[in-house]
């Protein structure tokens, strides 16, 4: 693992983080509703059953326990440390737990990277390093294990008897946020098992938190607040190994407005937003994005009550719709059209069976219109739930209630909780705008019943499951072809390298002075006429580009135009054989901050940033990824056929880009330029390849 400055660092045990079997106190305070005092109030509280020491020079004991003045004066060895004093005694209160044999800290203390004390953050790590001690934060919340019931925060969500155990954890770069997220779990009834506010990360990262609870078999989903991470080359090695464990991530992305780190210049960093690049590699990576810490809650709740969308043998499968108010039918559809939920089209002996049950005036196709007649007898709406449950298409389950939706619940509550668990279907029950209170709602979800307060919700509810499953995390290995690109070099050279990742060139020249007669037998006219890259980013607005040249004359005069337009005489300037028809595409590679090299694509030419719609990819990639992702865009429209076109030749675009993208990887970071973007890359139909026509290098 490397360090936010590249120091190599250890990969962390964090069992002594979650599992400590004696905790150390440092700094704590007699006053149990100060911030110093809270923490012993949490651990008590809640009966950590290891041992417990308290540090400070200032008490003999605190409510019974005596108090060290120092960590040396400790008799025993120590687990796991929670440090509450200045930063500036922190790390060598960090080199004492090591004579302690300890194996972890938490430290609440601020006062590090925040406050710009770059001093005290390397003393820190030095400090830890040495030891050997895995630190939590600093200028964190601290960190919460429900069945180990060790609580070292001071956090007031940890302020309550009773903590609901649930296969759920949190990783939160921020500390109310972590402390928020859990007090949602808890009051709704869900619960959680583990809580980390990873504070700065100045040794451990929130990569290394997730990539330990992955392993723990009281975790089935792990939801991440995050602002960046700093390690992000390692998610999709974390993210295949969650998958492998059949663990779901659940990630709600912050900071988004920030600026991009791309340089301006290029059109791939005016539209490469830092939430479209997280957007596009959390989807590679099976990471399901969630827009608030409301839809976070629900969809760790979801996911823990809900068995996965049935497997269906059907063509026609998707969501059964059992409504018994005809109004809702509408609303439900449109909400399952608009996150892309497929609705199950009910067979022949469905439809009749269901007919037979339902009064005339009941609609019997899915979405159904049940009718209030299902809840005048528990023997009907079971009948009529088990017809639709055992239909092959039915892959979840919403049941709409009415405006009794909470007195019908309660009252039909053993058929729907026997439909649930006979069938290991999802269902979730939709009221209209009704809550219910958080215990009760924990009941039903330990049925198998999750609900939801309207039909939008249900439906989201259900795309969370969706979502969940189908989540697969994108093969990231290397294509056979990996060329190298330049250090450095002009226009021949990158033409050169892009030829060899499989892009087609145009054939060139460069023209010096006036003289066009010595082009003549080098190139076929028509004539494209541009100045050089790095004479200029953006020709066509600056009327640098001259297309469709086709007489040497004409060429000479329009070479003393741009040259005048430049004012310099003495430019060199581009010519290219004209590449006449296809579809304007754009790639490009830039480093980025949190995932290292990074492939962008998307629509070309002069309307890339009109259109913006792009699409990012970690690299190494594979072609056969990024095809298939290309043909999901408007991009991939474009190159199908549009509008009785040719078809176009996408795989030579993936394999091309693909090549590119792997080629600017395996750059060593240090000579690898800021971005590189091949824009217009023109597809020309099957078969006849990718021909890039300009390249922007920006150092």
């Amino acid at each position: 693992m490397r360090g936010p400055r590249g120091r190599d660092l250890p990969r962390w045990d964090l069992g002594a983080v979650f599992h400590p079997r004696s905790v150390c106190l440092v700094g704590i305070s007699a006053n149990r509703k100060s911030l110093n005092g809270l923490p012993l109030d949490r651990l008590l509280r809640h009966g950590f059953p290891g041992k417990v020491y308290l540090v400070n020079p200032k008490y003999d004991e605190i409510s019974g326990h005596p108090c060290y003045p120092s960590v040396e004066a400790i008799p025993d060895s120590i687990d796991t440390a929670l440090i509450m004093v200045p930063a500036a005694a922190v790390p060598q209160v960090i080199r004492d737990l090591g004579k302690k044999a300890a194996r972890a800290a938490v430290v609440l203390s601020s006062g590090f990277e925040e406050a710009g004390s770059d001093e005290l953050v390397e003393e820190l790590k030095q400090s830890a390093l040495e030891a050997g001690i895995a630190v939590v934060g600093p200028n964190c919340e601290g960190v919460w294990s429900v069945a180990a019931r060790s609580l070292l925060t001071f956090g007031s969500a940890a302020a309550r008897d009773k903590l609901l155990h649930a296969p759920v954890a949190v990783v939160s770069q921020s500390g109310a946020l972590a402390g928020g997220i859990a007090r949602q779990l808890q009051d709704g009834g869900t619960g959680c098992s583990y809580v980390v506010s990873v504070g700065n990360e100045t040794l451990v990262g929130a990569l290394d938190y997730v990539e330990y609870l992955i392993e723990q078999d009281d975790v089935r989903v792990i939801l991440l607040f995050v602002e960046g991470l700093r390690e992000g080359v390692r998610l999709p090695k974390v993210a295949r190994r969650a998958k492998e464990r059949g663990i779901t991530l659940v990630a709600l992305k912050a900071g988004n407005s920030a600026a991009s780190s791309i340089a301006t210049a290029s059109h791939t960093g005016k539209i490469a937003s830092r939430y479209s690049i997280y957007r596009d590699i959390f989807r590679d990576c099976g990471v399901v994005m969630v827009d608030s810490l409301t839809e976070m809650v629900e969809a760790a709740q979801a996911l823990v009550s809900l068995p996965p969308p049935v497997d269906s043998p059907s063509a026609n499968s998707g969501v059964s719709i059992f409504s018994i108010p005809g109004g809702t039918r509408a609303m439900t559809v449109d909400a399952c059209e608009a996150r892309g939920l497929p609705l199950a089209e009910f067979g022949e002996k469905t439809v009749a069976a269901l007919s037979e049950k339902l009064p005339k005036f009941a609609y019997a196709k899915n979405p159904t219109d049940v009718t209030g007649q299902v809840l005048n007898s528990d023997s009907l709406l079971r009948d009529c739930l088990e017809i639709v449950c055992e239909e092959p298409s039915t892959e979840v389950l919403i049941v709409q209630l009415a405006n009794r939706g909470p007195d019908d619940l309660r009252a039909h509550r053993e058929v729907l909780a026997a439909v649930a668990e006979r069938h290991r279907l999802p269902i979730i029950v939709s009221f209209l705008g009704d809550v219910l209170p958080a215990e009760e709602r924990g009941a039903y979800a330990r049925d198998g019943i999750l609900l939801a307060r309207d039909p939008v919700d249900a439906v989201r509810f259900a795309a969370y499951l969706y979502s969940a499953k189908e989540a697969g995390v994108a093969d990231l290995g290397t294509d056979a072809k990996t060329p190298c690109l330049p250090v450095a070099g002009g226009w021949d050279s990158w033409m050169a390298a892009l030829a060899d990742c499989g892009f087609s060139v145009p054939r060139f020249a460069l023209l010096e002075g006036r003289g066009v007669d010595c082009l003549h037998d080098k190139l076929d006219l028509p004539i494209a006429l541009k100045a050089l890259p790095e004479d200029a980013a953006h020709k066509t607005e600056l009327g640098l580009l001259s297309l469709g040249l086709d007489t040497w004359d004409a060429v000479a005069t329009e070479a003393d135009r741009l040259r005048a337009a430049m004012k310099r005489p003495d430019a060199i300037l581009l010519l290219q054989e004209m590449v006449e028809g296809g579809a304007e595409a754009m790639v490009s590679v830039h480093g980025d901050a949190d995932f290292g090299p990074v492939l962008t694509l998307g629509i070309g030419g002069i309307f890339v940033e009109m259109i913006g719609e792009v699409r990012h990819f970690a690299l190494p990639a594979q072609s056969a990824h990024v095809l298939a992702a290309i043909q999901e865009m408007k991009l991939g429209h474009l190159l199908s056929g549009f509008r009785g076109r040719l078809p176009l030749d996408a795989k030579a675009l993936s394999r091309a880009a693909v090549a590119f993208g792997n080629a600017y990887a395996r750059m060593p970071s240090s000579a690898r330029p800021r971005s590189i973007e091949a824009n217009p890359v023109i597809v020309q139909p099957e078969g006849q390849g990718a021909w890039v026509v300009d390249l922007l290098v920006e150092e």
